[in-house]
């Protein structure tokens, strides 16, 4: 054999034997894949009955194995082992069923049980009656007063076997009760209360009309008849209305009649906390009526008053003094100029010679106040002598003067005394007015002293 030849074996040998060392070194660093093999055991149990049930499911499996559980069913709880990896236990519960009978599905890594639960017991059903109820109250035609009343019974008698008992009120403006819900108002379920059951009626009840009203009981199964029937009044809704509402009046006394509008068989007040205010007659009544009030002089400044009627204000402005009014009576003849409380109607004539007249003199001694002045005198004055006389003077002067004579019917010796009436209002230039009265404030009560002649 050539040289070059031997050269050529020589090298394909080593590459024979270097090929077949990597194939050993390959083989030996490659490792097979695990096998997972999950086995599910026995449901430990897979029917119930209504009331509520617990149940398990083992799971064999090699180490690193996965595997999930489920439910179909919300009523199907999975506890434990919902999912997990190798050997492990899936736990379920079981809800009380209160209905029909019912089914679902568990799986367990791939393996599905079905779970059946029976129907809920039939509640038994009450073999007892119910007596009817007794209305209490309101009753009688009485009147209520709220148009939301409570209606209330006592309950109903109940023999043998019952279940829960509730009430059916019934309400009308008709005795008969007639299905229209415009004037039938109705509620069932009212749960019975001990001894007696009540309803407070939902809806407002129409004003002054008279109601009727029953109840019953039921337990569903047994029905009572209904209670003998009941009736009430609702309130008068009463609305008031007062005229006028204000008055403004001088300084000078005065009163005032204020009227009020109701309906028939409203009652109301009338009051007031003003100090200068009286309430004369109508400080209560019912249905339309009045109210009079009286107001003295005001000596001071402006006031305001306020009467409340049946809930309605009544205002009362009254103007400020700007004058201040008084008099005085003068005697010439016997007191001079020095004031008196009787004038004394004689003469001082002899007789037989015709009797001199007394002259008899009311002075104001009114006074202004602030800038104003007096503009006019009103003089009323009233006696009887003989007969009943009135006098009358309106002018820009302070003095009213007027005669009498002695001897007339009703004179004595001694002087028979006569009450002598005196008003005088007097006018500022402002236009308002101030009146004083004799007998009343500070001014004495006046008399005249009627003689005979010659005494």
């Amino acid at each position: 054999m050539s040289f070059p030849a031997r050269r050529l074996l020589a090298a394909t040998a080593l590459l024979l034997v270097s090929v077949t060392c990597s194939k050993d070194r390959n083989a030996s660093t490659t490792t097979p894949a695990p096998s997972c093999t999950v086995t599910v055991g026995a449901i430990t149990a897979s029917a119930f009955g209504a009331a509520a049930g617990t149940g398990s499911v083992p799971v064999t499996a090699g180490t690193g194995c996965a595997w999930t559980a489920t439910s179909s069913a919300t009523f199907i709880t999975i506890t434990a082992g919902a999912s997990g990896s190798g050997n492990g236990t899936v736990t379920f519960a079981v809800a009380v069923n209160t209905g029909a009978a019912r089914t679902a599905t568990l799986t367990v890594a791939g393996t599905s049980f079905t779970i059946t639960q029976s129907a809920a017991s039939p509640t038994p059903t009450p073999t007892g009656t119910l007596s009817p109820p007794t209305a209490s109250s309101p009753a009688g035609g009485q009147t209520v007063a709220v148009t939301r009343p409570v209606l209330v019974v006592n309950n109903s008698g109940a023999s043998g076997s019952v279940g829960t008992v509730t009430y059916r009120f019934e309400i009308s403006d008709l005795s008969t009760f007639p299905s229209d819900p415009a004037r039938t108002f109705t509620v069932d379920g009212i749960t019975q209360g001990a001894g007696t059951t009540s309803w407070t009626v939902s809806r407002d009840l129409g004003p002054d009309v008279l109601w009727y009203w029953h109840a019953r009981a039921t337990d569903g199964a047994a029905t009572s008849a209904y209670s003998p029937t009941e009736t009430f009044r609702t309130p008068i809704s009463c609305s008031y209305a007062i005229s006028p509402t204000t008055q403004s009046i001088n300084s000078t006394s005065a009163t005032a009649t204020i009227i009020v509008t109701t309906t028939s068989g409203c009652a109301w007040t009338a009051s007031t906390t003003s100090p200068f205010i009286t309430i004369l007659t109508g400080a209560s009544g019912t249905g339309t009526g009045s109210v009079f009030i009286a107001i003295p002089d005001n000596a001071g400044p402006r006031r305001t008053g306020v009467v409340t009627i049946a809930g309605q204000t009544f205002t009362v402005t009254q103007a400020g003094a700007s004058v201040s009014a008084a008099f005085r009576l003068l005697d010439p003849g016997t007191s001079g100029s020095s004031p008196t409380t009787e004038c004394r109607i004689r003469s001082g004539t002899p007789l037989p010679a015709p009797p001199t007249p007394t002259t008899c003199t009311l002075q104001s001694t009114s006074i202004p106040l602030g800038t104003v002045g007096i503009v006019n005198y009103a003089w009323f004055v009233q006696y009887t002598y003989v007969t009943g006389k009135t006098l009358t003077q309106s002018s820009s002067s302070p003095t009213f003067s007027f005669t009498e004579t002695c001897g007339q019917a009703t004179s004595t010796s001694d002087g028979f005394s006569q009450p002598l009436s005196v008003i005088l209002t007097v006018t500022d230039s402002n236009g308002d007015v101030a009146t004083v009265t004799s007998g009343t404030g500070n001014q004495p009560p006046l008399f005249l002293r009627l003689f005979t002649c010659g005494s």
